[in-house]
């Protein structure tokens, strides 16, 4: 008998590939002779990056970078197993998770940090990207992260738009 276990996250519980791992333990104790293929899955939000390092014997490459409020963070992207094909999950710089309920607010949120994940990958020779946008605690149109990547963007007066969207406050 073989057996597919390709699960999304238990948000809140498990990630895509411990709840396949956890999926895996069950289905063996019930069928010992069973073959089984794990393929976590994710929707392009949290998980992504994990799925698909997981599933290509990747690796990943943590990076600090600015939060969706301009605060530190600790951000990562992956490398796929072909060494060649990084992964950069925008919930893992500019992501809902790093947002209290109470300071959600798309006026005062930035990709900044996505951004300068994908500077990073550039930096370290990588060419070949895949951007999943799920989970995103923002709404700067990827304003930020252009601007991580040096591009200017302005406003309808000819100013510079600070920190994807953020008004008067550029660099903090």
């Amino acid at each position: 008998m073989k057996i597919i276990i390709s699960p999304d996250s238990f948000k809140g519980s498990l990630d895509a590939v411990q709840a396949a791992k956890a999926m895996n333990n069950g289905v063996l104790k019930v069928f010992p002779n069973a073959k089984t293929v794990l393929l976590p899955v994710a929707d392009g939000g949290e998980g992504t990056l994990d799925t698909l390092v997981a599933s290509t014997n990747g690796r990943v490459v943590d990076v600090s970078v600015v939060g969706p409020l301009g605060d530190m963070v600790a951000g990562s992207y992956g490398v796929l197993g072909d060494g060649v094909t990084c992964v950069i999950e925008m919930a893992l710089a500019s992501g809902l998770s790093y947002v209290s309920e109470g300071e959600l607010s798309a006026s005062k949120t930035t990709t900044y940090g996505t951004g300068q994940l994908i500077r990073q990958a550039l930096d370290d020779g990588f060419t070949s990207f895949i951007l999943a946008l799920g989970g995103s605690a923002t709404n700067d149109g990827g304003v930020g992260m252009l601007q991580a990547l040096d591009m200017k963007v302005q406003d309808e007066k000819g100013e510079d738009i600070s920190y994807g969207g953020w008004r008067n406050r550029k660099g903090s």
